[in-house]
């Protein structure tokens, strides 16, 4: 039995916003932040829209309440919105010939995709009057952080590394949000599910889609990474944005082909294990993606 809808969103808030605090609490809080986002996608998958607009509000007025505003805007912009987003998009539906047909998640996916790479745009104009633009002003905040930890001596002169570093941020910054969006969407969903109180079956992971329309974006970026300067910095973080998607695709690829397997399950446990602990396989995976996208290989085994 579904508990009191408007207790069940104030709740979910309230656990949101004690995941995106203990952000100050060090390393164990860094790792929690990153699920802030799956209570209120829970209470959207499970209460609707307006169930998961309640948690975001209440989840900002104890954050503004526990750290302060600015912590508060910073929650409503990077996990809150999103969130929002998805859950709008998620619960679409239209009627065909009395079948029901529920948003697709391939473009679910690239829509924020495309909101990343957005982010990625506004945030590179609006510090492109500080030296060297964003990566410049990424690039002098580690360089205080590195000397006050006593990792870099103040008088060293510029550093290539730093430098290559503080370029492709923005990408892996505005790339690991999107993975974990989706992250918490299939957990959200999951736990929606398992509850029973799910308004929208889970999506068909293993017969993803992606539009053909990403290859211009991968191209465009990549003309600007040729261009270089701070356009190449554009570029470079566009372009690890871009390929997000393809990571998803050989995921769905390789569930399709471990179906084959005697042990299915622990076939993607330790290959989801190797992706976490290894960090290559990703890209073997991303591979994967590319390869699908070009050949279709799971139309032959689906």
């Amino acid at each position: 039995m579904m508990p009191h809808p408007l207790g069940l969103a104030v709740l979910c808030g309230l656990i949101s916003a004690m995941l995106f605090v203990s952000l100050l609490f060090g390393l164990p809080g860094m790792l929690l932040v990153y699920f802030a986002q799956l209570p209120v996608l829970f209470a959207g998958l499970t209460l609707g829209l307006t169930g998961s607009g309640i948690a975001v509000i209440g989840a900002i007025v104890v954050i503004g309440v526990m750290v302060g505003m600015a912590a508060a805007l910073g929650y409503a912009l990077l996990h809150a919105l999103p969130a929002l987003f998805t859950v709008r998009q998620a619960l679409l539906r239209r009627d065909d010939q009395g079948r029901t047909e529920w948003f697709p998640i391939g473009l679910l996916l690239t829509q924020l995709t495309v909101l990343a790479g957005a982010g990625v745009v506004v945030a590179f104009v609006l510090l492109g009057s500080e030296p060297g633009g964003l990566p410049g002003f990424i690039e002098q905040h580690l360089r205080e952080g590195l000397t006050e930890l006593g990792l870099l001596d103040e008088t060293a002169g510029p550093s290539p590394d730093l430098a290559r570093l503080a370029a492709v941020i923005p990408g892996f910054t505005a790339s690991s949000s999107l993975l974990m969006v989706m992250v918490n969407f299939m957990l959200a969903q999951l736990l929606a599910v398992r509850s029973g109180w799910a308004r929208r079956p889970t999506p068909e992971f293993d017969r993803l889609e992606l539009p053909g329309w990403l290859w211009p974006g991968i191209a465009f970026a990549a003309l600007l990474v040729l261009v270089g300067g701070i356009l190449g910095d554009l570029g470079w973080s566009l372009l690890i944005v871009l390929v997000v998607p393809y990571l998803f695709l050989g995921l769905a690829l390789v569930h399709v082909l471990v179906r084959r397997w005697p042990r299915p399950g622990l076939a993607l446990g330790a290959i989801y294990g190797a992706m976490i602990l290894l960090g290559w396989p990703i890209l073997v995976v991303l591979l994967l993606g590319f390869v699908e996208d070009w050949a279709h290989l799971r139309r032959r085994w689906v």
